[in-house]
């Protein structure tokens, strides 16, 4: 047994003394036989094959505990935005937090309508192993302003929040969940969310990892859309040594649109995963997915995208495309698109690029007075701002505009 592997059960062990037998007690005892069955995934499996978790197996991370962990709401406005949601190492902080109007709150400990597959995958049940803590929000109505949730995780801290977002009939609501550090040392986020879209009510979801590139992260996110729901996604990876996000989307009632939308960028030797299922399940529902990918230095990215269309799901319309942007000889991406179709009366496509900038493009710019950086510079963000310009609030999106501008070469020149 691994010394990663003992710390867990060590952690494990004191979270089960701490809490006694509360309602989530059977949910962990679950989580931990199930991860100790599985173990840490590696690249022997078909899901993980191009994506080498040793770094995390090997780290020296404790359980995130309940604490004040020096964070002050000079951090959370640093860190974070106004009207947030504040979590320390997976740990709700009101005395952060600002309440909202129109949401409805529960602690994860008052809500223990889970359940753990069969077939749950490693992270999953380590997530459920030391389920205690993470955002519960129903949306009834209309929300007027965007919801932020604020995760800050601090050096040394493993933190495993289960986030549970329930946008009932006729809803309409926005939240964006950002993840952060506090400091620049190694510490994890293993998140897992649970959306649900009831009937003719809309989510647009936006996740922002700006971690340090010291942080591990891994996230898996279960999306239900009822009839005439809407649903979009919106993805952005900029932080963070190690990266996999794993998303799946079921289109359970007809009239139903699901959209995925996705950006990384990386530099050093940052990895991401990004892992998508959008399933079609009943008939006249529609999706859509984009995702782009931009790789500097020797850093190395992943998609693996796949829309499976049910027997009975006719008159599907399902559009899938991956496109990837290397700024060196020394980048690699994997791209894996794929359509499972069981249906005959479908409109169903996808296709994926790997490419570097276009020289044409480059020499026309150059030839009209710009520098080589800020040729480059314009056509890295015009590449990236077509998944930019879908982040509906204002603050959100140039934040990531400002972070993205951050690691072009030759910013400095304005």
């Amino acid at each position: 047994m691994t010394d990663t592997m003992e710390r867990i059960l060590r952690d494990h062990e004191a979270l089960v003394q701490e809490r006694g037998a509360d309602a989530l007690h059977a949910l962990r005892t679950e989580g931990i036989a199930r991860f100790k069955e599985l173990g840490f995934p590696d690249t022997h499996l078909e899901d993980w094959r191009f994506t080498n978790v040793a770094p995390i197996a090997k780290s020296d991370l404790t359980l995130g505990r309940p604490s004040t962990n020096g964070v002050t709401p000079d951090d959370v406005a640093r860190l974070g935005f106004g009207g947030s949601l504040v979590f320390v190492d997976g740990h709700y902080r009101a005395d952060l937090s600002d309440a909202q109007v129109g949401v409805s709150l529960a602690s994860i400990r008052d809500t223990i309508d889970f359940e753990l597959k069969d077939d749950a995958p490693a992270f999953v049940a380590l997530n459920t192993a030391f389920l205690e803590d993470g955002a519960v929000v129903e949306v009834e109505g209309e929300l007027a302003e965007p919801l932020h949730v604020l995760f800050i995780g601090t050096d040394g801290k493993a933190c495993h929040p289960r986030n549970v977002y329930h946008v009932k009939r006729n809803g309409r609501a926005e939240i964006v969940e950002t993840y952060v550090s506090l400091g620049t040392g190694e510490h994890w986020t293993n998140a897992v969310g649970v959306v649900l879209v009831s009937e003719n009510a809309a989510l647009k979801h936006t996740r922002l990892q700006l971690e340090n590139e010291s942080a591990f992260h891994t996230s898996n996110v279960w999306v239900s859309q009822a009839r005439d729901s809407r649903y979009t996604s919106n993805v952005v990876t900029l932080g963070g040594r190690l990266t996999r996000n794993d998303i799946t989307a079921a289109l359970r009632g007809e009239g139903s649109l699901g959209t995925l939308n996705g950006l990384f960028m990386t530099r050093g030797s940052q990895h991401v995963d990004n892992h998508t299922l959008i399933e079609h399940r009943v008939p006249h529902c529609e999706s859509h997915e984009l995702y782009k990918g931009i790789l500097d230095d020797a850093s190395s990215g992943v998609f693996t995208g796949r829309i499976h269309v049910y027997e009975d799901a006719q008159k599907t319309d399902a559009f899938q495309s991956n496109a990837n942007l290397l700024l060196t000889d020394t980048a690699v991406m994997d791209t894996q698109p794929q359509l499972e179709i069981y249906a005959d009366d479908v409109k169903c496509s996808h296709g994926a690029t790997i490419g570097q900038l276009d020289e044409q493009a480059l020499f026309y710019l150059r030839s009209r007075g710009l520098t080589k950086d800020r040729a480059r510079n314009l056509l890295i963000r015009a590449f990236a701002g077509e998944i930019t310009k879908r982040l509906d609030v204002a603050a959100v999106r140039e934040r990531a505009d400002r972070l993205l501008d951050s690691r072009l070469p030759g910013n400095e020149e304005g």
